[in-house]
């Protein structure tokens, strides 16, 4: 097959577990004969960056990564749009796939898959669906909801809103896309956006997968810690991620005398003013000597690091499609705390392979971290679960192996 990946984000300049994933898919689909193009965004790529073949990197977010520029939407927003048409129209020249599967969207404009579907036909345009995009507003719409938060801000900005509200509505109903062919992340996705009307023609549900094999090697290098409790979080840091909910957990249980021996690192990077107010967290709750933040590591760190460690957290306060950390964390035979939302009540079952707690809720959190804690056969116990779950739901060759099959059968003109 010759298979077009159209993407927000792509390693090195990734965003996130779901460009890797593209990534490894890619790899995978390669390996077995494909032949794959991948277009995606500029995002972290400057004159110096050296072109890669296979990949192009040309297209144009819709505003700034970490701060919307309003003036933009006026401004740079037609030009944009322009050019990331001209991107799509010069890769299916150039590439001739026989199915284009979009793959991520975050940032990038809803028209780009509405002229794959216009250019090629709905029948050869494929997506996987790791978010709830195709239900909720973009990126420009969310802004210019979104009252000022002064009231002179908002006099100005009310009028403008109404002008570009109406352009946005406007291009919707000029581009609405049929999304024949959906592969969603989780059970949990797929039912959110059929409730929601969002999936016209159904959808069929592959799971995310991973190669468990640098964290099973790794996990022969573990040794768990005897007199403390390593914890560990490895993801974006925003608001919505709930890392704000590990770091009250510890200081609750300072404040208790249940915190000696307890160590969280913070593994990532995200919006840098929630990470900023992390930071003054910890400082605030005199926490220097627990909680550590590393920052972003290089992906072939982390399963050395997470090996290193005694519990994995994970905090998540909304409605997770199906995260891959998860999954690493599990393979690398850590045991898991973690809140059960959205897809990953799919995967987490209480007491079974993971102990898990209400969502943003610090004494809950805080309870389940001393059960872990003191109870080493708990921890193997779980831990053990943990890493079959994984190795008989949650690989990737078995991921890739769905997908391959399902893109197959599209090219072929195959019923979805």
């Amino acid at each position: 097959m010759r298979i077009l990946f159209l993407t927000h984000g792509y390693p090195p300049h990734d965003l996130g577990g779901l460009t890797l994933r593209c990534q490894e898919t890619v790899n995978a689909m390669r390996a077995r004969g494909h032949a794959c193009h991948v277009l995606t965004s500029r995002y972290g790529v400057d004159e110096g960056s050296r072109a890669q073949e296979g990949i192009t990197r040309s297209l144009y977010f819709q505003a700034n990564v970490n701060h919307y520029q309003p003036l933009d939407f006026f401004l740079r927003r037609p030009w944009q749009e322009q050019a990331n048409r001209s991107a799509l129209r010069h890769a299916l020249d150039a590439f001739q796939p026989e199915v284009a599967f979009v793959w991520g969207l975050w940032n990038l404009s809803r028209g780009l898959p509405y002229l794959a579907e216009q250019w090629m036909s709905s029948e050869r345009v494929a997506y996987s669906i790791a978010d709830y995009w195709p239900m909720e507003p973009d990126i420009h719409e969310t802004y210019w909801c979104l009252p000022a938060q002064r009231a002179c801000t908002e006099a100005l900005k009310r009028p403008i809103r109404r002008v570009a509200l109406r352009m946005l509505a406007r291009d919707k109903r000029a581009q609405p896309l049929v999304l024949q062919n959906v592969v969603c992340v989780s059970q949990y996705v797929r039912h959110k956006l059929s409730e929601a009307g969002a999936l016209p023609h159904g959808a069929r549900v592959i799971y995310n997968g991973i190669d468990p094999q640098p964290f099973l090697e790794a996990a022969n290098m573990r040794a768990a810690s005897q007199d403390t409790a390593s914890l560990v979080y490895v993801g974006g840091l925003a608001k919505h991620k709930g890392v704000h909910t590990a770091i009250k957990a510890i200081s609750l249980l300072k404040s208790q005398g249940k915190a000696d021996g307890l160590h969280l690192t913070i593994i990532g990077s995200g919006h840098p003013d929630y990470e900023e107010l992390l930071k003054q967290h910890v400082g605030v709750l005199g926490l220097a000597k627990n909680v550590l933040f590393r920052g972003r590591v290089p992906r072939s760190k982390i399963a050395e690091i997470l090996a290193d460690q005694d519990i994995f957290l994970f905090t998540s306060v909304y409605e997770e499609p199906m995260a891959r950390t998860v999954m690493e964390a599990m393979a690398v035979g850590l045991p898991v705390i973690g809140t059960a939302v959205g897809g990953q009540r799919e995967m987490l079952e209480d007491g079974v392979n993971a102990l898990t707690f209400q969502p943003d809720n610090v004494a809950d959190l805080a309870d389940r971290i001393v059960q872990l804690a003191c109870d080493p056969a708990l921890r193997a116990r779980l831990a053990d679960a943990g890493r079959q779950t994984v190795l008989k739901r949650f690989t990737l060759e078995r991921m890739v192996d769905e997908m391959e099959k399902w893109l197959e059968t599209i090219v072929a003109g195959g019923a979805t």
